[in-house]
């Protein structure tokens, strides 16, 4: 039995004000007669972190930009997967202990076998390299696509990146060359994302066969998306994943996996369509 008494979970991050965590994880935690409230913690700094997770007896939390990476060394421990990404999105308290989880690979997955045909073949066009991209990455990979081109804003940061994967190869930002031959393009910075700049990126030389996963979810539909939708190419949004990472903390939390049913999908798209 625990010596702690929880009733705190929430999500840790900067910005939050797109996040519809809460939503989500309060509504499951009602569902399952779980008397816990699900947080937002909006901090510039997590220098203090672990200190305020145990004194404030919080029993977990999802991690967001842009603390993914930095938070690992606040942490006690951290399953191999997070550990091989070097980023962690879900912290589980257990007596004070802090393990640190990375749930965007599952969450990812959902989306990408979610598209009707995808070219294994043809090389995949990563866009961004931050605390999301390595998951995507490793997804990628996982499926069978045996080549990706990794493009960041700075070019520095993706060849860093890149070193880590003998299929991955940086390449300059929005190059049309790649992005126009790619099987699949999968925007994984936080561009688009409500109170950011939107991403600088055309479609229209596409093949027609190219697929667009775009991981931001709030708005539901980005400029990305809409411009997928406008030269018809098939598209997921990042809400699947969403749903799908969120299911796998909530299990690391209660042992429990939440049912994603039409009442909470359906609040949550009426929301992301207000913004």
């Amino acid at each position: 039995m625990s010596k702690y008494k929880y009733s705190t979970l929430g999500i840790l991050g900067n910005p939050l004000k797109q996040s519809m965590s809460p939503e989500v994880h309060n509504y499951w935690l009602s569902k399952n007669h779980i008397k816990y409230n699900y947080c937002k913690f909006e901090i510039d700094k997590i220098k203090d972190i672990g200190c305020a997770i145990r004194k404030l007896k919080i029993k977990g939390l999802n991690v967001t930009i842009p603390f993914k990476k930095e938070i690992i060394k606040y942490l006690d421990d951290v399953d191999s997967n997070a550990l091989k990404l070097q980023a962690v999105n879900t912290i589980d308290n257990k007596n004070g202990a802090l393990r640190g989880y990375n749930t965007d690979i599952k969450g990812f997955t959902i989306g990408l076998n979610s598209f009707k045909s995808l070219n294994k073949k043809k090389h995949a066009v990563v866009l961004g390299a931050g605390g999301a991209s390595e998951a995507v990455i490793q997804s990628l990979l996982d499926y069978g696509i045996k080549e990706i081109f990794l493009m960041n804003r700075t070019k520095t940061k993706a060849e860093k990146l890149a070193e880590k994967y003998r299929q991955v190869d940086a390449k300059n930002w929005i190059n049309k060359d790649y992005i126009n031959e790619a099987g699949i393009i999968v925007n994984s910075t936080c561009l688009g994302m409500i109170g950011y700049p939107t991403l600088p990126l055309s479609l229209k030389h596409t093949t027609k066969n190219t697929k667009v996963y775009d991981i931001v979810y709030n708005p539901q539909e980005t400029t990305f998306i809409k411009e997928a939708k406008i030269n018809k190419l098939e598209y997921t949004t990042g809400l699947s994943m969403f749903f799908g990472q969120a299911q796998e903390s909530f299990k690391i939390w209660f042992k429990i996996r939440p049912v994603i049913d039409n009442y909470i999908t359906s609040k949550i798209k009426k929301k992301l369509k207000r913004k």
